[in-house]
């Protein structure tokens, strides 16, 4: 059963006296990763307030626009009472994700590099996946600290002007990374041109990195999608992915 640890709650004026703090929207564990190339793994999700882009299918909008903040020593303690430490040495995945965990990239990287100190002591350092859209470039620091990008480049299907989510420097720069994967919300043939013309005909990825996932923020929508998807990542010789955790719980956040 997924164990709620921070719930999404309306932003107040709660105030902390460091900087080692984080805006968290949300934070649970003991669910499961439902998308990209980790899906079913055991998960622990740590969602951060704030996005760059607010797509039209989001389907955590009402959740990353909330958001209080949480210093680092708080949600170690939080970890502490969930039993997570045990849990990420047993190969739970810590997934931060939001909205857009990079518009507090400084914070992040201090978070994961605490973290990895802690369970330095414990012999193990966590698999840490970190999710994100493309138009914010981490810093060296942060990129040598995560096991995972899990990133996802925005299409016109998102309804997001071209300028603010096409970052080609950005895409192609996350592209060089070895652990670097470039999930694609697909709705319509139609897409693929577009991930072709834009993404792959300019060499700014590689076809082996591309997921097509379809659009669906309800079991509805999901499954009225998923088999012309599946078919088109064929047909491209490109990798699918489910929403697992739409198809298992609908738009039920906190899971």
């Amino acid at each position: 059963m997924t164990v709620q640890l921070i719930k999404a709650l309306p932003s107040e004026k709660r105030t902390v006296e460091n900087k080692n703090f984080l805006r968290v929207s949300e934070f649970y564990c003991d669910t499961i990763q439902g998308e990209g190339v980790t899906v079913g793994c055991p998960a622990t999700f740590l969602r951060l307030q704030g996005c760059t882009l607010n797509c039209r299918y989001c389907d955590t909008t009402e959740v990353w626009g909330t958001g209080n903040p949480y210093t680092f020593d708080e949600l170690f303690v939080l970890m502490r009472e969930a039993d997570l430490f045990r849990k990420f040495k047993e190969g739970q995945h810590l997934i931060i994700t939001g909205g857009s965990p990079l518009l507090q990239k400084e914070q992040v990287t201090l978070f994961i590099k605490e973290l990895n100190r802690i369970t330095s002591e414990q012999h193990f350092k966590p698999y840490i996946e970190v999710e994100n859209e493309c138009v914010i470039l981490p810093d060296s620091n942060l990129v040598d600290c995560v096991s995972q990008w899990n990133n996802s480049p925005k299409l016109s299907n998102s309804g997001v002007y071209e300028k603010a989510r096409y970052k080609p420097t950005v895409i192609k720069t996350m592209a060089l990374f070895s652990n670097s994967w470039f999930k694609f919300v697909t709705s319509s043939i139609d897409d693929w041109e577009e991930i072709k013309e834009m993404f792959l005909i300019p060499e700014l990825i590689k076809r082996e990195q591309v997921i097509l996932m379809p659009e669906g923020d309800s079991r509805e929508k999901l499954d009225s999608n998923k088999k012309f998807v599946v078919e088109l990542a064929i047909k491209n010789s490109v990798r699918y992915s489910p929403r697992e955790h739409i198809s298992l719980w609908g738009k039920k956040i906190g899971v």
